[in-house]
């Protein structure tokens, strides 16, 4: 059970620190962070759609798992 903790808190940092550099890329109305590095960032991360691409969804959901999953295993 340790194991899986470990793993969970893992995935849980993971998840965390690139949502938030993933969101940080994306292009905003006034261009964002992505435009400060010159739009490297946000090619290398394919973030430069308009909205909210498919790994930020991705990313999101691991997050929101591994919080729930952390959760329920807390007290075990």
């Amino acid at each position: 059970m340790d194991f899986l903790r470990i793993i969970l808190w893992v995935v849980f940092f993971a998840a965390a620190l690139l949502l938030a550099a993933v969101v940080l890329l994306q292009e905003g109305k006034g261009g964002g962070l992505a435009d400060a590095f010159g739009g490297v960032g946000a090619e290398t991360f394919g973030v430069k759609t308009t909205g909210i691409s498919r790994f930020t969804y991705a990313l999101a959901g691991a997050y929101m798992v591994a919080a729930i999953l952390l959760h329920a295993t807390w007290n075990l």
